[in-house]
């Protein structure tokens, strides 16, 4: 089952479910499972029901109900209890969710059709029955257009054609056979992606895949529609046949022969089609309106949106379709201003056309750091606009400033072994140094409150990246409001500075000095407030910090007069 979708487990999940009701019904009772071997192969195919899901069954949910209601657990408390007990957890929250009057999830249950349906369903309430509160909204319009856009990777065409390699061919109605059909649908996506310009993405003309394909093969846009849906019940029909022999319940065919079958309706002023290399070669149906996927919100009884990085509040409401009177409102933070000193470096720069055509721009911007580090006595968390350059700078020198403890977030590291490295960056060194992405995981879904983190140093302005996706989507915001660049390149770039610098101020009590190394930074002062270029920072951080400033042990080895005494040549 491993790399299957939430969509496939829950196929299966249903089918032991079902099998476990009936059973229950017929007043069999399966009893809690013995403990699994923690080595050595374990077959799974021969249980008929769910043993954790007959525990839910047999429960007493109005106790339980009462009993959570005295003390709301937190989800690891919920899990461990349903270890505990030999029942899913998952399933008793289903259980008792009717009972609840706040519920928390994440966005994919409300703002994904079918698993919102499913939701209300277990609820027994409609829309106009829910109070709505969007948390880090910031992150809502991106998600709802990720959620209607359409892929259509090269690699899920060569997998669709093994399998029906695998499983034999056959004819479509009056047509091609099925692997001819997808043969040709795959030379026609390489032959796009081929054409693009250098780069990572490229738009594409309408029509322009669905005319190569037409041409290939011949027949009229109808015909292709009946002969892409034969493929689709085909698919469809192995799903089941794996289904019920308890494997995974997946077919590529399908997959690509729906993604085939939409791709033509998904036009208009509201998607655009994008070519892209990488990191996989594929075809993208890119939504630029997130206002469709919005629609439910604004059958809600209320709703409200709320984040410390949302402003520009208009752009917001303006993504999602929201009512002109609806009521935007900035509060001015809670916690002294004092607390948080901001400055900026105006010797250096990550502006694409300098670190392009200077060959000693990425060297200074690594010294720079360097620099920056050796004089900051605290932990410090370092967030580059992307891995590319992240690592081209430690290459240039900085990864031998580093000290061994350094903590550098990878693109492919998991969320467990991410976790496990932070938490030890939390309880290490007071001097260590983490080292992340703007707008990354660690940039805007980690707390580092009190002395976990107290300086953060954003390299560069974290604008999105110029692809031609985002550059459409600048186009549709342009025509819609007017404020395109702002809209799609400037407030980006603003939140991923104010979550970056946030990871270190989470309470009144928290200090903590942000810098900015680029010297384009004061563009963003009237949102990210006052900031004032870098002189002496050694001084400013021991004039911030107090008696923590950093001093050099003497030659002789006595300790040094003040602050942390460290061993000669640690360099840092």
């Amino acid at each position: 089952m491993k790399g299957a979708t939430a969509e496939e487990h829950g196929k299966l999940c249903a089918d032991r479910k079902r099998a476990t009701q009936r059973m229950f019904d017929e007043g069999t009772l399966l009893a809690p499972p013995t403990e699994l071997p923690e080595t050595g192969p374990v077959d799974l195919t021969d249980l008929d029901g769910c043993p954790y899901y007959a525990r839910v069954l047999q429960s007493d949910i109005e106790t339980l109900a009462d009993r959570f209601s005295q003390k709301l657990l937190t989800p690891a408390e919920f899990e461990a209890f349903g270890q505990a007990e030999s029942l899913c957890a998952y399933e008793l929250a289903k259980k008792l969710a009717p009972k609840a009057r706040l519920i928390t999830a994440p966005y994919v249950f409300f703002f994904h059709p079918h698993i919102r349906q499913t939701l209300l369903g277990w609820l027994g309430v409609d829309l106009d029955r829910i109070d709505l509160v969007v948390d880090e909204a910031h992150n809502l319009p991106d998600h709802l257009r990720d959620l209607a856009t359409v892929a259509l990777p090269e690699e899920s065409i060569r997998r669709a054609r093994a399998e029906l390699a695998d499983r034999g061919d056959f004819a479509v109605p009056d047509g091609p056979s099925a692997s001819r059909l997808l043969e040709i649908a795959q030379i026609a996506v390489a032959e796009l992606i081929d054409l693009l310009p250098p780069g990572d993405d490229g738009i594409l003309p309408d029509g322009a895949l669905e005319d190569r394909i037409l041409t290939a093969v011949g027949g009229t846009s109808h015909r292709l529609d009946t002969w892409l849906g034969a493929l689709v019940s085909w698919g469809e029909s192995l799903r089941e046949e794996r289904r019920r022999q308890r494997r995974l319940p997946r077919s590529w065919v399908h997959a690509v022969a729906s993604a085939l079958l939409s791709w033509p309706q998904l036009s208009g002023p509201g998607y655009v089609k994008v070519a892209t290399r990488g990191p996989r070669r594929s075809l993208e149906a890119y939504a630029l309106d997130a206002t469709g996927s919005a629609a439910p919100i604004r059958a809600c009884h209320a709703s409200v949106h709320l984040s410390g990085t949302l402003a520009p509040l208009e752009e917001y409401r303006d993504a999602l379709g929201l009512a002109e009177e609806a009521t935007l409102l900035s509060v001015p933070s809670s916690f002294p201003t004092e607390n948080r000193r901001l400055l900026y470096d105006p010797t250096v720069t990550t502006r694409y056309e300098e670190l392009r055509t200077d060959p000693l721009a990425i060297p200074k911007l690594a010294d720079r750091l360097a620099q920056v580090l050796e004089d900051l006595p605290v932990r410090t968390a370092v967030f580059f606009p992307s891995f590319d350059l992240m690592e081209r700078v430690l290459v240039a020198g900085l990864q031998t400033a580093l000290p061994p403890s350094a903590v550098i977030e990878t693109r492919r590291a998991t969320m467990g072994d991410l976790w496990r490295s932070i938490e030890g960056f939390k309880r290490g060194s007071p001097e260590g140094v983490l080292l992340g992405v703007s707008g990354g995981r660690i940039a805007e879904g980690v707390d580092f409150p009190d002395e976990e983190l107290e300086a953060v140093v954003v390299v560069g302005l974290p604008y999105p990246k110029p692809t031609a996706k985002r550059e459409a989507l600048r186009r549709f915001l342009e025509e819609r409001t007017g404020r395109g660049w702002e809209y799609a390149v400037e407030a980006p770039a603003q939140r991923a500075i104010l979550q970056a610098l946030g990871r270190m101020i989470r309470s009144e009590n928290d200090r903590g000095i942000g810098i900015l190394l680029d010297k384009r930074a004061p563009t963003f002062t009237e949102r990210l407030g006052p900031m004032a270029p870098i002189e002496d920072l050694a001084r400013t951080a021991r004039t911030f910090y107090g008696r923590r400033g950093r001093r050099t042990p003497p030659a002789d080895g006595r300790e040094a007069p003040s602050g942390r005494a460290e061993a000669p040549g640690t360099g840092r």
